[in-house]
């Protein structure tokens, strides 16, 4: 999952830290056989980083300010609860996560939305044509087996995700009161 050297043209950058936690207050999970599929509503300010990330885990700058919201998807292990990919299909900066327990770390992988249109779209497609993949690219083989192996579930458990994730959006653009 990490490249040890510089490249120009890397997946994504991996940070040595696990994604701030989601906040069970903002979930709605959605049992899809060996997954929980989990939606949140979920914002991400410079704020919200330096308080629920462990001191220099992420290079904070006085010039760069996140403020981003909008509908996130956990796609955890049924089983024992782990998260290991999440979709953050926020308003302006959408991206994704591959997250390695192993390690205590996570590939953070930016969507482009310009090429490929809206972040929750993107996101449901993911999950019907290339899940067990990504599940294979964090080192969860029997997991992403498992999906293969009940894919008829999963795929109903994506159909309501989706109705979810719209409504997370819906509810994270009237927070901030954008129209």
């Amino acid at each position: 999952m990490r490249n040890p050297s510089p490249y120009p043209y890397q997946r994504g950058n991996y940070y040595e830290t696990l994604p701030i936690p989601a906040i069970a207050q903002h979930c709605v999970g959605v049992d899809a056989g060996p997954l929980r599929l989990v939606v949140e509503s979920r914002e991400l300010t410079n704020e919200i980083l330096r308080t629920q990330l462990p001191p220099g885990s992420v290079a904070m700058s006085d010039d760069v300010t996140f403020d981003d919201f909008g509908a996130s998807l956990h796609v955890c292990d049924a089983a024992d609860g782990l998260e290991h990919l999440r979709f953050d299909c926020f308003e302006h900066e959408p991206h994704y996560h591959y997250i390695d327990h192993a390690t205590g770390g996570n590939l953070i992988c930016r969507i482009d939305e310009i090429a490929e249109g809206d972040p929750i779209e993107w996101t449901l497609g993911r999950l019907r044509h290339r899940l067990p993949e990504m599940l294979e690219s964090c080192g969860r083989s029997e997991l992403a087996q498992a999906a293969r192996d009940n894919l008829p579930i999963v795929l109903a458990a994506v159909d309501e995700v989706g109705v979810l994730l719209e409504q997370a959006r819906t509810f994270s653009l009237a927070a901030r009161h954008v129209p």
